[in-house]
């Protein structure tokens, strides 16, 4: 008697199992998200959806996606194995967004967008040249001759106003030559 009830406990286990998994396959193929059976501390979910990697400039705020790395498989990838990719010794930073592990790397600068710009402004009352768009953190390049009270007043109030900003070197040479008649 005690071998039937054993093989009815196991036939009655398989039965749920396999239901559950009936469940959850039919839950992707239809384009919804599995359930997760979790158990704290014991279970932790897996990376469904290919995380997504982008890069964020500290110098201009500006974030870009960045290339997944080939022939690695994503599918059933926990935090452990996605925080030895990508380690925040790096400056990386993980987070779980939108059912979506988002990988991001911190790094200090300019974006390749905004490190050909350069910007005007003032520095102990003379003219410097800052690397980046107007309003960033761009370094200081070089400090002119030039005394701000000395230029005309429109220039004046551009570079004060953070609205001297050049999408080139050779554009802001071409206003510094302009401007080198104050000096």
């Amino acid at each position: 008697m005690t071998a039937v009830r054993r093989l009815l406990v196991i036939g009655i286990v398989i039965f749920f199992l396999g239901g559950l998994v009936a469940y959850q396959e039919a839950r992707v193929n239809s384009g919804r998200q599995p359930v997760f059976l979790r158990v704290p501390g014991i279970m932790e979910p897996r990376v469904q959806l290919e995380p997504r990697l982008e890069k964020y400039y500290r110098g201009c705020g500006h974030t870009y996606p960045l290339p997944l790395p080939p022939g690695i498989k994503w599918q059933g990838s926990g935090k452990e194995e996605m925080t030895s990719l990508f380690p925040p010794a790096e400056g990386w930073h993980l987070r779980q967004e939108a059912g979506r592990l988002v990988a991001t790397q911190e790094v200090d600068g300019l974006c390749p967008v905004c490190a050909p710009k350069r910007h005007l402004a003032v520095k102990d009352g003379l003219v410097a040249v800052y690397q980046g768009p107007a309003g960033t953190l761009g370094p200081l390049l070089k400090v002119t001759g030039l005394k701000i009270s000395a230029l005309p007043a429109n220039w004046q109030s551009r570079i004060q106003a953070g609205e001297a900003e050049f999408n080139s070197e050779q554009e802001l040479l071409e206003a510094l030559d302009s401007l080198d008649e104050y000096r």
